[in-house]
């Protein structure tokens, strides 16, 4: 059976029904990506009020001819949106990424932290003297630890020990690949599904750097973050990672950003990214 794969919305608008003269089977086939069976025929799940709706419709029209339809939310699942879409009551329409509109300003002096629970789009701005906000950032660098919290989970990939890696079985991404950037340096590595990644980085810059590691969306911007650390001059940091074998194919990338502490100082690294093989 040839079937057309759309992206609908389960919400029916007023005044649709009885355009179309077929019928409609709810749940009749199921979903799979890279040949893995990401939900089955007949498959449910749970709508915001709590009800199973189903995660496909099959439309057979007044020919035969039949098209599939596969809820909004269960796509953004499947293919790593940085946000489920949302729905637009004003236009009757699905909104994949709705931009943000700024709904106040709010003057911070520095040192000032923004009041908790600020409405969505709300713009803080600060205002003071280049010295003190950079006085005020190398605070809040140096409270960085120098270690990673470790059990922190992004999607299905988890920060363990390093000693859990069998370092006797490893096979690179990255071997000691150097790095200088006057803007930062950010990389991308693998941690596939059942699998360990070990990641190595030795700060050969003038000062200290930051580390960030996050598992970025597929389809969108940003990602999940893991703990950010510092890395003082000259030492190396070793961070583990493991992804749980049932992780799908486009959640398996973690991507690390360094940058150092000070405006203009170069950032220069010594990288290496390893798997279990």
């Amino acid at each position: 059976m040839m079937t057309m794969a759309m992206l609908v919305t389960l919400i029916v608008p007023a005044g649709a029904a009885g355009i179309f003269n077929g019928k409609a089977g709810f749940g009749k086939v199921g979903v799979e990506v890279y040949d893995q069976v990401k939900a089955a025929p007949g498959a449910s799940m749970t709508a915001a009020n709590g009800e199973k709706v189903p995660v496909t419709i099959t439309y057979t029209d007044a020919k035969g001819g039949t098209t599939n339809y596969i809820a909004v939310k269960k796509v953004a699942e499947l293919f790593d949106m940085s946000q489920s879409p949302k729905w637009d009551g004003e236009k009757n329409c699905v909104n994949f990424f709705p931009v943000v509109k700024t709904t106040g300003v709010i003057e911070l002096k520095p040192g000032e932290k923004a009041p908790a629970n600020l409405p969505e789009g709300t713009v803080t701005v600060t205002h003071g003297k280049t010295s003190e906000l950079e006085a005020i950032r190398e605070k809040e660098f140096m409270s960085l630890p120098t270690a990673p919290k470790l059990g922190i989970s992004a999607g299905p990939i988890r920060e363990v020990n390093v000693s859990q890696v069998d370092n006797t079985n490893l096979g690179y991404s990255l071997k000691n690949a150097r790095f200088e950037s006057d803007t930062g340096v950010s990389e991308t590595f693998f941690c596939p599904a059942g699998k360990y990644a070990l990641l190595t980085i030795k700060n050969e810059s003038s000062c200290e750097i930051e580390c960030q590691v996050m598992r970025p969306y597929t389809v969108g911007s940003g990602g999940q973050e893991f703990t950010r650390v510092r890395i003082p001059v000259g030492q190396t940091l070793e961070r583990a990672f493991y992804c749980s074998p049932g992780a799908g194919e486009f959640q398996q990338t973690l991507a690390v950003g360094l940058r150092t502490m000070k405006d203009g100082a170069i950032t220069k690294v010594l990288i290496s990214a390893e798997t279990t093989r």
